[in-house]
């Protein structure tokens, strides 16, 4: 199945003493989920391992969503077994653009998520303002592609705006294609059109306050 999900999270939207609250998160984290904040040893917040599991779900479900039209999304059903973080894992200021490069795990939290008998693999990134979460069946993900960015404003004319415009400048260096274009489908994702002919290429977006991203597979 080629697809693609990701995920963003406006850090400064959030709720943190919601968050914290047990009546909150065990709407969509199970007991095993909850245990892995202890199990990672890493040296975060609560609350941000709470919206870094919920970021990963959500990336899950856009990611199935595609070949699914009628799929709700039901975050307990998507379910994390795995969460690593990078050696020495801090919280780094976020500088306003980034772009995937090497495709190597080593500044990445990654793990696994099931969602019945399917499992896929996640790449995420923490930052203080942020997170963000690209999904894949592929665990070395190959010829998937990604990035996030700082944007002006948060109405949704200009975040997708922004979404798309980014996407295309990585999509044309990519396939050595400059006049690329994006249509919606019948069912709502993104297409990537030459002309008016579309491509291979599975395309997700993801928005939330002031940051916008996208993932790409080919």
């Amino acid at each position: 199945m080629k697809s693609t999900g990701n995920d963003i999270v406006a850090l400064n939207a959030i709720d943190i003493r919601r968050t914290k609250s047990s009546r909150f998160y065990s709407k969509f984290l199970n007991v095993a989920e909850q245990a892995l904040y202890q199990q990672t040893q890493a040296d975060i917040p609560f609350e941000k391992f709470v919206w870094l599991l919920w970021s990963v779900k959500e990336a899950a479900y856009k990611y199935y969503k595609r070949h699914d039209a009628g799929l709700m999304f039901s975050p307990i059903k998507f379910v994390v077994q795995q969460v690593n973080f990078p050696a020495g894992h801090a919280l780094t200021p976020f500088t306003g653009i980034y772009w995937d490069s090497e495709h190597n795990t080593e500044n990445y939290i990654t793990g696994s998520i099931v969602y019945g008998s399917e499992q896929l693999y996640f790449r995420a990134k923490l930052h203080p303002e942020l997170i963000t979460t690209v999904v894949s069946q592929d665990e070395q993900f190959e010829n998937v592609y990604w990035g996030f960015q700082l944007v002006e404003h948060t109405d949704h004319e200009h975040q997708s705006r922004e979404a798309i415009a980014f996407s295309l400048i990585k999509l044309s260096s990519v396939l050595g294609i400059a006049d690329l274009n994006i249509a919606k489908s019948e069912i709502g994702y993104p297409v990537v059109l030459d002309g008016g002919t579309p491509l291979d290429v599975a395309l997700s977006f993801a928005h939330h306050e002031r940051f916008v991203g996208y993932s790409f597979a080919l």
